[in-house]
């Protein structure tokens, strides 16, 4: 146990335990396979998206809700236990053990095109558990912790994220110039070829500004979205090579899926929220108002406190075993398996979240931020 948490402040993580699943998480898909193969089960192929949209959702709704909530007075002692990024840092090598036994096994397996995509969305929700450590590990301001960001993420698929995500993402959320941030009557599938285009934009633009007051240009190994690509494509490389070209649509198929997994995220987070803004134009500061949380166990152990989603904004350096339960934040109804299969189905999202983000906004149409070809209609069909 960690010495400064229980002798100083006899403050103990309830979770602590539970955490310990992190390093053996990205093999998921791995053991998928072996049990598809010994069992004759092909279902288990998609062993990721039963284990998500199935297993957790059900953890999620039946079991309490997470109450581990350490106290403001002790964040920043807790913050400096090694054990919480230790954890992290050690599920590296099972996501490359997990890509490389995955593509041996497409290599000498013969599978039928539905067992080849069940393979591929496994892999891309396990590539989205990655981006939720790269993004942990990325928000840090150490050079080593950045770095362990940019491999997480690399090995994700998801090169385009991250400086556009800080110097965008993190100063606009919850406003209209925010392409991470969605809009009340905007469907998923709006929302996501305009974030994952946004993200791509914003992170070319955010380095390109950097590398010019360094007077370099954007075509540079110090671009951190060259850096992050050159990982990502490095290994899906390699891996095509050491075992041929039948790998290499799964991996493509996959890194897309991760991106859809990280605009699900998104889409969720902050649907339909506005900050005030002042009598200039400018937007006030960001609260624990402007962000849909979820409280529940098992996808928090998962997505290491991402859903926890307020705090993080308040204070996006923190780790995530510090990030604290505001319970004066808007809540999900449902938990995030529940919701992203919600958000795929347009109107049966709207049917859910659009009467609470009017009652969110106490029917001020100001705080609203309305995705623009669906406002009209909205502001009819609620009265505001």
């Amino acid at each position: 146990t960690n010495p400064i948490t229980n002798e100083t402040s006899g403050y103990q993580d309830s979770r602590r335990r539970l955490w310990l699943s992190q390093p053996f998480l990205p093999l998921l898909p791995s053991a998928g396979c072996l049990l598809a193969w010994v069992l004759e089960m092909p279902l288990l192929y998609w062993i990721a998206a039963v284990a998500w949209f199935g297993f957790t959702a059900m953890l999620d709704e039946l079991l309490p809700k997470d109450d581990n909530n350490p106290p403001v007075e002790v964040l920043d002692e807790i913050e400096i236990d090694p054990y919480y990024r230790n954890l992290l840092k050690a599920s590296a090598p099972s996501y490359l053990i997990n890509f490389i036994f995955v593509c041996w096994y497409i290599a000498n397996t013969d599978l039928t095109l539905s067992s080849y995509l069940g393979i591929a969305v496994s892999m891309g929700i396990v590539s989205g558990l990655a981006l939720a450590v790269g993004h942990e590990f990325g928000h840090k301001t150490s050079y080593s912790d950045r770095r362990w960001g940019k491999f997480f993420l690399g090995v994700g698929g998801v090169w385009h994220f991250l400086p556009g995500h800080l110097r965008s993402h993190h100063v606009h959320v919850a406003t209209p110039v925010d392409s991470s941030s969605s809009r009340l009557g905007e469907s998923l599938y709006q929302f996501g070829i305009r974030s994952q285009l946004g993200f791509i934009r914003e992170t070319w633009q955010a380095e390109t500004d950097k590398l010019a007051r360094k007077n370099s240009g954007p075509i540079s190994l110090q671009n951190e979205m060259v850096q992050t690509m050159g990982i990502t494509y490095g290994l899906f490389g390699a891996l095509t090579i050491a075992f041929g070209f039948v790998v290499l649509p799964m991996l493509l198929i996959q890194q897309y899926v991760c991106w859809w997994y990280l605009s699900l995220i998104e889409y969720c987070q902050h649907y339909g929220m506005k900050r005030d803004q002042k009598e200039d134009g400018s937007y006030l500061p960001f609260t624990e108002q402007h962000s849909w949380n979820t409280n529940m166990l098992a996808s928090n152990n998962l997505l290491v406190n991402f859903v926890r989603h307020s705090p993080h904004h308040l204070r996006s350096t923190r780790w995530y075993h510090a990030l604290r339960d505001h319970e004066s934040a808007p809540v999900l109804p449902y938990c995030y398996p529940l919701m992203f299969l919600a958000a795929m189905v347009p109107p049966l999202y709207y049917r859910i979240m659009d009467h609470r983000v009017v009652d969110w906004a106490t029917r001020d149409a100001n705080k609203i931020n309305f995705h623009p070809p669906a406002e009209a209609d909205i502001r009819q069909r609620f009265a505001i």
